[in-house]
């Protein structure tokens, strides 16, 4: 087949797959390049599609200048940052816990986010050791699951490309190659990545990706309801730490659910139930037969069949079980806030008085506020 033949079939092609139209975009701007270099070779009969292919073309080199100018200035910035870590004095939170002298961690340093590099490390070498990874031997497999830096260019590379990517995205084997060179900049790096998932989950986000596990269960509306319903619970208790921020969260979570299979007892009690057309089902009988005579099956657990009054009591079990939860939850929260102690800082008066008794003044005098001046 000619080459003028070939452009036609890929320029009539309406539709087709995802790889039918990335092979369409590569011969275009394949052919757009040839043009270019040969002006004397062009083809009267298709003249819209050398057109388009050049307009394509064009705007590729566009797109490309725009990209270059902002990966440049992403480079840069991340150059910048590089630099400010690894000049700058930075003590990791690690350092700060209290250890034994005589411990590993005392003599090398040895802190969590090594602990995390280390595991990372064993799970890569054990992969390429293993079929899927090539079944490598143990320095292959050593050599292919670590690379050291060498350079500082290389460790400003990796700590640009480590820079660009998403969060759920980032892995200790990369932070593992820039610690190697830089371990001032991976231990901020670390540090930054650790008070991302706090602010995380002291916004409530955490806990709603996990009340919405799936992409399509994430819609703005979902997210929205949750964390409008967290931020109620939120200014009526006001949280101060972690563990209320926590319980909080837990309250909004079990709502939720307790919501949800409010709604279920209603739908199953009120409402028909779905059913299948008549030639689904026989199909899907005839499939499980199949399935059943060649010894496979679909998925992990076998769908409970119950009667339409074993539905409804399910739901509403669940529905009190997410119930008993919330308050539970509740109850705690409450308990955390009047039996916590109470610290009086600086007193100079203070009222005392029990249920039904009298009330008793205790201040200090002036000769034991002089001999405490005189002491210290």
């Amino acid at each position: 087949m000619t080459k003028a033949k070939t452009e036609t079939k890929v320029a009539d092609r309406p539709g087709g797959t995802l790889a039918d139209k990335l092979n369409e975009v590569a011969s275009c701007t394949q052919d757009a390049q040839e043009t270019n270099l040969q002006t004397t070779e062009s083809t009267a009969t298709e003249p819209k599609a050398k057109t388009e292919c050049v307009a394509s073309d064009s705007e590729t080199v566009i797109e490309s200048e725009e990209d270059k100018q902002y990966r440049k200035q992403a480079s840069e910035a991340a150059k910048s940052l590089f630099d400010q870590y690894e000049s700058e004095e930075f003590c990791p939170r690690d350092f700060q816990t209290e250890i034994p002298v005589d411990s590993l961690e005392s003599n090398v340093g040895y802190t969590s986010l090594l602990r995390q590099m280390h595991n990372a490390f064993v799970r890569r070498v054990a992969f390429y050791r293993s079929p899927e990874g090539g079944s490598l031997s143990v320095d292959q497999a050593r050599a292919e699951a670590f690379h050291a830096c060498t350079s500082r260019e290389e460790a400003e590379k990796i700590f640009d490309q480590m820079m660009r990517l998403p969060l759920d995205c980032l892995n200790f084997v990369d932070l593992q190659e820039l610690y190697s060179y830089a371990p001032r900049a991976a231990e901020v790096f670390w540090e930054m990545t650790k008070n991302e998932g706090r602010r995380e989950f002291e916004s409530g986000h955490l806990a709603a990706n996990i009340t919405f596990p799936e992409g399509y269960m994430k819609g703005m509306w979902n997210i929205a309801r949750y964390l409008g319903v967290r931020e109620s619970f939120v200014d009526d208790w006001k949280p101060q730490g972690g563990i209320e921020v926590a319980m909080i969260d837990i309250l909004a979570q079990s709502w939720f659910q307790w919501q949800y299979w409010l709604e279920q007892t209603v739908k199953r009690s009120q409402t028909r139930e779905k059913e299948f057309h008549p030639e689904y089902s026989r199909w899907l009988a005839q499939r499980n037969l199949e399935l059943k005579a060649n010894g496979i099956t679909d998925g992990y657990w076998n769908r409970p069949y119950v009667s339409e009054q074993q539905a409804i009591e399910h739901a509403v079990q669940m529905a009190d079980r997410f119930n008993r939860m919330f308050m539970r939850t509740l109850r705690q929260l409450r308990d955390l806030r009047r039996y916590s102690p109470v610290t009086i800082n600086n007193p100079n008066q203070i009222n005392i008085a029990t249920d039904g008794g009298q009330q008793v003044n205790v201040a200090k005098t002036e000769e034991e506020k002089n001999a405490k001046k005189i002491t210290s």
